[in-house]
């Protein structure tokens, strides 16, 4: 609401570049709500907008952005103004960003890093992508168990500033072995004289570095943490995983599983930074797998001519056809209703989204109508079925009407979850059977009106 109120003047204050005036309104500012505005702005405009906030400000809201918005404002900054950026980033902000770059640009972002850092970057790059070990930051707060309370507040104050949480305090020997995890409130309740050993009772959850981050995920909602240690196989303490990062696996796989439901293969970048020939990679593969599955009903109703005397030949590819579209239809409509859900796409979306799909549907129909005018011709040249004189215009019949019914379910697929959004209504309950039936439907049509246009009247 904050931020509504007042965006038109913060449109007004970079229209006029009164950039300290402006710089002041954002300190007050959550950083995620400073990164929308960004992310929102021309292009000329962000560059200057970046520059002006404060350091700690301008690394947190750094790690909000997307890959690609990363690589862009990594391009316009000076070497200086790189370092200290990647200096005051959290470690485990870090080594996502460093993960996600390509090659050469993390090469020549760990150059800037200051020895101590650089050690810390490759440590942690060292672990496997999916591992716990890249999620945690070595930047925690840990106390000794003979120390007195009143000992131990006085560590927390000084090392607290540099620690990503204190939620909790962990307690360690002198070889750095976890020993407790003990709740700051418990350090605050007790009396100064009071020993570490008094407040432990030796009961604390931790994840080892190497477990796949998954598991961290399950951890926290099994337990209720907000911050889960990470020791190595001995049981010594590496760092913390927070809540933060976690939420972000938990959003990143769940947003990969849904993909899967919907037959697409994962994607590494936001759907509106795809680009087409991405969409095709990740999407004509399972596609393609679908519809040479497919081919299997038409196979079948083949072997029942006898039964289907009295209908056309073309009959026989009514399921083939029909079913690419719903699937086509399908992998549309899982893509619209994540990126809607993760709020990469909204309402104001649909032309671009529109564009896109009917770009994406074209190059797909024109995929299967390849494979498709081979099966027809591959069957009657090989004699596994007699498609009669007019073969050839058959197997043309199908390929035209593969790319209409595919490119109409892509383009109904994502189309339908923006206009059950604009009623108020949820497209993930309500996309999919809407699909299926629009696609039924409106395939036939598509398909008989081909057929009759190709063959001014069908095959007998």
């Amino acid at each position: 609401m904050i931020k509504e109120l007042l965006q038109p003047e913060i449109v007004e204050l970079i229209q006029e570049q009164k950039w300290e005036e402006l710089r002041e309104i954002l300190e007050e500012w959550p950083d995620a709500e400073i990164a929308d505005i960004l992310i929102d702005l021309p292009e000329e405009d962000s560059i200057a907008f970046f520059r002006i906030l404060p350091r700690h400000i301008s690394s947190e809201v750094f790690s909000y952005l997307d890959s690609e918005i990363k690589i862009n404002r990594l391009c316009e900054l000076t070497a200086e103004e790189t370092r200290q950026l990647l200096a005051n980033l959290r470690p485990d902000d870090r080594t996502t960003l460093l993960g996600e770059l390509p090659g050469q640009i993390t090469q020549r972002l760990l150059n800037y890093l200051n020895p101590q850092d650089l050690k810390e970057a490759l440590q942690l790059l060292g672990y496997p992508e999916e591992s716990v070990g890249r999620l945690m930051t070595p930047d925690y707060v840990a106390v000794r168990q003979s120390w007195t309370v009143e000992e131990a507040l006085q560590h927390i104050r000084k090392m607290g500033k540099s620690s990503e949480t204190i939620n909790v305090i962990y307690v360690t020997d002198t070889s750095w072995k976890l020993i407790d995890a003990i709740e700051l409130q418990a350090f605050i309740l007790a009396r100064p004289d009071a020993t570490i050993d008094d407040l432990m009772d030796d009961t604390f959850i931790s994840i080892e570095d190497t477990q796949d981050r998954e598991e961290a995920v399950q951890v926290m909602q099994k337990y209720d943490k907000v911050v889960l240690p990470v020791v190595d196989s001995e049981g010594v303490l590496l760092g913390i995983v927070t809540v933060d990062d976690v939420l972000d696996v938990a959003e990143e796989e769940a947003t990969e599983d849904f993909q899967k439901m919907g037959g697409v293969s994962k994607l590494d970048t936001p759907y509106m930074s795809a680009s087409i020939w991405t969409m095709f990679k990740k999407r004509g593969g399972w596609l393609a797998v679908l519809f040479l599955g497919q081919m299997l009903t038409a196979s079948a109703m083949e072997s029942f001519e006898d039964q289907l005397q009295a209908v056309i030949v073309l009959a026989i590819f009514i399921p083939l056809i029909i079913s690419s579209g719903g699937n086509s239809g399908s992998q549309a409509t899982s893509l619209i209703i994540r990126a809607m859900a993760v709020g990469e796409v909204t309402l104001r979306d649909w032309y671009t989204v529109m564009r896109r799909e009917v770009i994406t549907g074209v190059i797909l129909g024109l995929f299967l109508a390849v494979i498709g005018l081979f099966r027809v011709l591959a069957w009657q040249w090989f004699g596994w079925y007699d498609y009669g004189v007019d073969y050839i215009l058959i197997a043309i019949t199908v390929s035209i009407a593969l790319i209409g019914v595919v490119s109409w379910g892509s383009l109904a697929g994502s189309m339908l979850p923006f206009i059950l959004r604009r009623f108020n209504l949820d497209p993930a309950t309500s996309s999919a059977p809407f699909v299926a039936t629009l696609v039924d439907v409106t395939g036939l049509l598509i398909y008989f009106g081909t057929a009759a246009w190709i063959l001014s009247g069908g095959v007998g």
